[in-house]
């Protein structure tokens, strides 16, 4: 758990840095922010609040987590499917590689998180289908 802590920590940092640079881009004449700027902005607040709970150790807010693991990977996503133009530069190149690893990662810490050691993390009993023991149901 304190890799995916850690990593976050990084994530919310990049994803500040990125923001940073795209609200010193709008000019004050626009009368819209564009797409891109919301949905890091959502995305960035997403990962601030789920690194909160993993912080917390919030057991009412496990479920929770899980949904919005799935959400920002999602909103990571329509981000990629917005910038297809942008896919012919290297800086287009770099940030599809880059935020094709971060729905990995996502996805990923969602898997984690549904494994016993994740439940143990927030303090939850294992679940008995995964590993460990063996149902003998015998209908």
């Amino acid at each position: 758990m304190n890799f995916v802590i850690r990593f976050n920590w990084i994530l919310i940092g990049l994803g500040a840095f990125l923001l940073y640079f795209e609200f010193g881009s709008i000019s004050s004449v626009e009368s819209g922010t564009p797409h891109f700027l919301m949905i890091d902005l959502i995305a960035v607040s997403g990962l601030a609040l789920l690194q909160l709970v993993f912080l917390l150790k919030l057991r009412q807010f496990y479920g929770f987590s899980l949904v919005l693991l799935y959400t920002i990977a999602l909103l990571v996503g329509l981000r990629i499917m917005l910038s297809v133009g942008q896919l012919l530069s290297f800086s287009g190149i770099l940030f599809f590689i880059l935020e094709l690893f971060v729905i990995f990662y996502l996805i990923g810490v969602r898997g984690f998180l549904k494994s016993n050691k994740g439940r143990a993390a927030f303090g939850l009993e294992p679940n008995p289908s995964q590993g460990g023991e063996q149902r003998t149901d015998v209908s």
